[in-house]
């Protein structure tokens, strides 16, 4: 029988258990103060971050929401600077891509490693390689909290890392590195990726293509994580074929996969973060 990864299920599970942590921290006089900073003028990006501010206040957090529709580099260094330095705020997010024009490198290097809750700066992935305690991207603390809430191990296994986004694909090859695993890393056009998802008993997906992968690459039993999002107007289709599922012995749904998981983990984030101050 084929496990759902429901990550809407998932997603309401975490948010009452990090309200709960809310709650404690609140009895020791500490509010976890979470500040999401946003460039440029897309109004999907500012949904999205405004949603983040939503769902953290409704549990109890505070949330700081800064957009720059126009700025500079040294401007917004400038400015992660002072959120570095404010006690009340315990994680900064940095919503990517940065507007055009932007070095998204400096932006995410001048967050301090102690408030990078969205685990994006280079010295988290350099943590993340070595095998180190850091704050995961949001991605990878999503993929990994599915697999563990469903009591599926993700060791003993070869993956397929199928995408090469350094605050995805990048960083869970390198956290894979330190298991007990075997990890084939594949850019999302590597020819060869038909060829290696065959003996994949996992296949991570962030190829920006609908149905990249069909039932006839893959195996009997396999795991499917699907991070697409590939939109024709108002749906979204993943980046594997739903034929695929047949297959498979658990998968995450697109839409309600990982993606209902992203939120929680940032805010899961940033209560640890308050807490190591409690």
């Amino acid at each position: 029988m084929t496990t759902i990864l429901d990550g809407r299920a998932t997603t309401a599970v975490v948010m009452e258990e990090v309200a709960a942590e809310v709650e404690k921290l609140a009895g020791k006089g500490i509010v976890p103060g979470l500040a999401l900073v946003l460039t440029g003028d897309d109004k999907y990006s500012a949904r999205y971050v405004k949603l983040k501010k939503k769902r953290a206040e409704k549990i109890g957090m505070y949330a700081e929401f800064h957009h720059f529709e126009e700025t500079t580099d040294k401007e917004l260094l400038a400015f992660i600077e002072k959120l570095n330095a404010d006690p009340k705020i315990h994680g900064i997010m940095v919503q990517l891509p940065l507007a055009k024009g932007l070095d998204e490198l400096l932006a995410v290097d001048a967050i301090l490693p102690e408030k990078d809750v969205d685990g994006l700066s280079p010295n988290t992935l350099g943590k993340v390689l070595m095998g180190e305690d850091c704050y995961l991207p949001a991605g990878i603390e999503a993929i990994m909290e599915l697999l563990k809430r469903y009591d599926i191990s993700p060791e003993g296994k070869h993956w397929l890392v199928a995408g090469g986004t350094n605050f995805l694909s990048k960083p869970l090859a390198a956290y894979i590195m330190n298991m007990k695993s075997r990890v084939t890393q594949a850019g999302a056009k590597c020819p060869h990726i038909p060829t290696l998802a065959k003996t994949a008993d996992v296949i991570c997906t962030e190829m920006f293509k609908k149905h990249a992968i069909t039932a006839d690459m893959v195996k009997d039993g396999v795991i499917i994580i699907d991070n697409g999002n590939n939109y024709e107007g108002k749906k979204v289709f993943g980046d594997v074929d739903p034929a695929v599922y047949e297959k498979a012995s658990a998968y995450t749904p697109v839409p309600g996969g990982t993606g209902p998981m992203l939120i929680a983990m940032l805010l899961r984030n940033t209560v640890k973060a308050a807490t190591k101050i409690a």
